[in-house]
């Protein structure tokens, strides 16, 4: 028999109905026991109860974060990818990608137009960039946004793109003025190459992603939905909870499309039919969420789908299949309209307004046509939304997880897409709150970094490193409202909301210690606070060795 744990001495925030701040807690078999008093929590341990000393540290429940790639990002580790998010012009690009890890390929992620100085004065990415330091490598850089790739002549070589080669549906094989491929490779065309990159062995992947989870542990990180959850990957996770690696729980949307954004539905009811996925199916270590959609792609690239016009021109467009809008809008129902009658949630990844509009009316056709209540269709980053969709998202119960972190990430490349005024609109989680629609925060890692505590800054005002067009005063949230987007929101979107969330009798003894109280830190101090333990189901993931124990250490 395992010993009741008792946490005492601090601030406990149990993010309750009425935010009830507690003095103790305690665990058993995994699970809180009970939160109150410390009088109160200490009636009911058992004897030989082991303690942990707080000392005036603050308890949250583990953060959970809404959108998060965790094998893309396991995999962007420097042992496998080289970082380019840092590069100031070509030649520090091109001397990151001299340093790249050995092997057949060169892998790079994280550039971007604005941050790349000639390329933010207008000059255009092209592969005789990379062909004088590659050396005869194939080379292949994923845009810091993911919907986009920089190719050089070798790789381009290698999948046989040619001038002659045609755009895929819903991607383009951008080319120079005399019509020959530049070597970027926009949405769907990114397939062409990236399908060619050798993979890391699959010891190398479960390696990677067990040292990701300890990283998300020392973050605070008890959850994360993976929104691109290939059969590959799913075999992976599968992999890891057999063996008892995992120290984060996660809830999968299954894909079977990536790195192309466009699904039929004929392939996702053969796919549904052939896998089986249940919306909840799998246990509170690895549970299936639903299905990955893709709607439109993303401003910076100006495929995000949208009511006004580009600056530049055009409305960006949906990546359903279709010769027409009208055909395209009638396969993106057929999607979501197909996972709905298997009774699995969808969550469509969206960016434009007009394309966020056109998947409401799809979950909305589905509803009427086959009810399903406990139906949790989700948009993922909603990033510009009309104000008349956001009552129907709170009608029709369908939740939205936003992207702060893509505002103080992102600010320069979609301001000089879009302007100033309409960045300002951004992800609206304000507005989305004040009408009632759940949402939840996210780092959609690596496209950032899965830092909560930025997150929660930039939706409470506080600037951040690339701000354009900071956050009005009508739009800021306070810092409670902040913190439950990286914690009771994303366990509703789950359908966890039982059981993850909350730090009350009966739920997951999911929980981070911090060195600072987020909801009353200065904004230096809550961008520095740190986590110095952090506990999955009562098994302690990560430990600084500051939480004293008595009757026993704290990882003990």
């Amino acid at each position: 028999m395992t010993s009741d744990v008792v946490l005492r001495g601090g601030r406990i925030r149990t993010f309750t109905g009425d935010d009830r701040v507690v003095d103790a807690l305690a665990i058993r078999h995994g699970l809180v026991l009970a939160a109150g008093s410390e009088s109160e929590v200490s009636a009911v341990v058992r004897p030989g109860a082991r303690y942990w000393e707080l000392d005036g540290r603050t308890v949250l429940p583990g953060i959970n974060d809404a959108h998060l790639h965790l094998v893309w990002w396991a995999l962007a580790a420097p042992e496998f990818c080289v970082d380019l998010s840092g590069a100031g012009d070509l030649a520090s690009l091109q001397a990151a990608v001299q340093r790249a890890p050995a092997g057949e390929w060169v892998v790079g992620r994280g550039w971007r137009e604005t941050t790349v100085a000639e390329l933010a004065r207008g000059s255009a990415p092209h592969r005789r960039t990379l062909d004088a330091v590659t050396g005869g490598r194939p080379a292949v850089l994923h845009h810091a946004s993911s919907h986009s790739v920089w190719a050089n002549t070798e790789a381009l070589c290698r999948a046989g793109v040619t001038r002659h080669t045609p755009d895929p549906p819903a991607g383009e094989i951008v080319r120079d003025a005399d019509g020959e491929p530049t070597g970027i490779l926009v949405e769907s065309a990114q397939d062409l190459v990236a399908r060619l990159v050798p993979v890391p062995s699959r010891e190398e992947r479960l390696d990677a992603v067990v040292r990701a989870m300890a990283r998300l542990n020392r973050l605070g990180v008890t959850s994360l939905t993976d929104p691109v959850v290939t059969p590959e990957i799913w075999d992976d996770y599968r992999e890891l909870h057999a063996s008892g690696r995992m120290t984060v729980r996660v809830s999968a949307l299954r894909h079977w499309d990536w790195p192309s954004p466009t699904s039929t539905a004929d392939g996702l009811s053969r796919d549904l039919a052939e896998s089986g996925p249940v919306t909840g199916s799998g246990d509170d270590i690895l549970r299936v969420g639903g299905v990955k959609l893709f709607a439109d792609g993303v401003p910076t690239h100006c495929t995000a789908w949208m009511h006004r016009p580009y600056p530049r021109g055009g409305h960006g467009d949906l990546v359903t299949t279709g010769a027409t809008v009208a055909e395209r809008v009638a396969a993106l129902s057929a999607l979501v309209a197909t996972a709905h009658g298997r009774r699995v949630s969808v969550q469509v990844h969206v960016t434009g307004d007009r394309a966020a509009d056109a998947v409401v009316d799809a979950i909305e056709a589905a509803a009427a046509d086959d009810p399903w209540p406990a139906a949790r269709h989700v948009l993922i980053h909603g990033t510009f939304l009309t104000t008349e969709v956001l009552p129907r998202l709170a009608d029709g119960g369908i939740g939205v997880i936003t992207s702060s972190l893509m505002r103080t990430g992102s600010g320069p490349s979609m301001v000089a897409v879009l302007g100033e005024e309409r960045w300002r609109d951004a992800f609206p989680a304000r507005a989305l709150l004040d009408a009632g629609v759940c949402v939840a925060d996210s780092s959609d890692a690596p496209v950032t970094r899965p830092d909560w505590r930025r997150g929660v800054a930039t939706f409470s005002g506080v600037p951040g490193p690339y701000a354009v067009g900071d956050l009005e005063p009508g739009q800021v949230l306070t810092r409670t409202e902040a913190l439950r987007l990286w914690t009771t929101a994303p366990a509703r979107l789950e359908g966890t909301a039982d059981r993850k969330g909350h730090l009350t009798a009966g739920a997951l003894a999911d929980l981070v210690v911090l060195d600072t109280d987020p909801v009353e830190a200065s904004e230096g101090a809550l961008l520095g606070t740190d986590a110095v333990l952090t506990v999955v189901g009562g098994r302690v993931v990560h430990d600084s060795g500051v939480v004293r124990g008595v009757g026993g250490p704290a990882g003990g």
